[in-house]
């Protein structure tokens, strides 16, 4: 399952800001199973806790360099990392949804982290309706963290705005993680987690 391999994707920003392109470090654990040379980042968030951008392929990317069917919520900070994913389609008359979620705790930048992943698929066609989930947790070390550049195409105005440095209050806090949360609570009502 495709979605199996998006606990290698990014957490832990680093920003380089230049006159042409705004480039973001992200970082990435475990083995490069998921080949992302044509993503893209669009920012949607920024306080002094964590950064949240939609992941995207660039347009026309083939999907040997980039196999997002659709954009991915990421959040994260020093010592946080969440994505969440819901994918969606119709093959043969059969509707599937797929939901994934990773939630990591990040040890220093380069030190470790301690990864939840959850996963599940929806099946539907006609009256008939499975569904199927998992999740695990796995501790990653420094030999398992890298870090992949993304260029940001939309938002990079935000990383250096006033409330990129600013901790935010307790809803503000909740607010920044409010995609991960909604995709699991969808998924926790389609009985996915």
């Amino acid at each position: 399952m495709l979605s199996l391999f998006y606990s290698s994707l990014v957490a832990a920003l680093a920003t380089t800001i230049s006159a042409e392109t705004t480039t973001i470090q992200g970082f990435n654990a475990g083995r490069e199973t998921l080949t992302l040379h044509s993503a893209q980042a669009s920012i949607v968030n920024v306080n002094a806790d964590a950064t949240t951008y939609a992941l995207a392929c660039q347009s026309g990317a083939p999907l040997t360099e980039c196999p997002l069917p659709t954009p991915v919520t990421v959040t994260e900070g020093t010592s946080t990392y969440t994505i969440s994913a819901i994918f969606a389609t119709i093959t043969k008359g059969v509707d599937i949804k797929f939901t994934f979620i990773q939630d990591c705790d990040i040890t220093s930048s380069t030190q470790g982290a301690s990864c939840s992943v959850s996963m599940g698929a929806k099946f539907k066609a006609g009256d008939m309706e499975t569904s199927t989930g998992s999740s695990t947790i796995t501790s990653l070390g420094s030999d398992d963290i890298f870090y992949m550049p993304l260029t940001v195409t939309a938002g990079a105005d935000k990383l250096n705005a006033p409330q990129a440095t600013q901790t935010p209050g307790v809803a503000a806090h909740n607010a920044a993680v409010g995609g991960a949360a909604a995709a699991a609570v969808a998924g926790a009502a389609l009985g996915f987690l």
